[in-house]
């Protein structure tokens, strides 16, 4: 027997632009509040006959709206990236680069793979993640679903703040460490986030990780 339960994390307002829709509006920025619905799954039940302990995702909720609210999320590939750097630098706009791209489906593979992986540590694997439902507003949505998630794909992200930037690579299928610092690094096609500012900085914001394996 398989049991499921499900969780709404409110991601926060996210600003993003998916470049290549050059035949809509949806080229240009524009943002939603957005909402992730999660779907834990279980063979059995922990000692209180629950599938997830909800009161035990803060750390999770952090982390993912350390991604998405009030963020200006950029695709790897955004011909524009340069001038979304040169909006950070300047203190405009709190940027996030996802080289694997934008948009309520790649946002829904981001949550479920991220959430995955902190269910299978956070329960010593008796808990995954089945799906995931991204909603923009009541009319749109998109979802991802574990079957569908390829667990090889790893994606570097970068979090810039006035004057400053975290890096921080996760492995999609088994999100396995959050780095707090890293050198700048080259941007090149196809490949992680680039050169965004001089050197390696850090923007303060607390590891949410810390002391567990993802916060190695």
């Amino acid at each position: 027997m398989k049991f499921t339960s499900g969780k709404i994390i409110n991601l926060g307002s996210a600003a993003f632009r998916q470049w290549r829709s050059t035949h809509s509006h949806c080229q240009y920025i524009h943002g939603y509040n957005l909402t992730a619905e999660i779907i834990f799954e279980a063979d059995d039940l922990d000692s209180r006959n629950w599938v997830m302990d909800f009161g035990g995702l803060k750390d999770l909720k952090k982390t993912l709206e350390h991604t998405f609210d009030h963020k200006l999320v950029v695709a790897g590939d955004d011909p524009e990236l340069e001038l979304f750097k040169q909006l950070d630098d300047a203190g405009v706009a709190e940027v996030v680069v996802l080289p694997g791209g934008v948009g309520c489906e790649r946002f829904a593979e981001f949550v479920l793979t991220t959430a995955d992986t902190f269910a299978e540590e956070a329960t010593e694997g008796r808990v995954r993640v089945k799906s995931v439902q991204i909603n923009e507003h009541g009319s749109n949505f998109a979802s991802a679903h574990r079957a569908s998630v390829s667990k090889a794909t790893a994606q570097e992200f970068v979090t810039a703040a006035t004057n400053s930037i975290d890096v921080k690579t996760v492995e999609l299928a088994e999100v396995a460490e959050v780095a707090t610092e890293e050198p700048a690094i080259d941007h090149t096609a196809g490949q992680g986030a680039a050169n965004v500012g001089s050197g390696p900085k850090s923007n303060n914001m607390s590891n949410p990780f810390a002391g567990t394996s993802w916060g190695a």
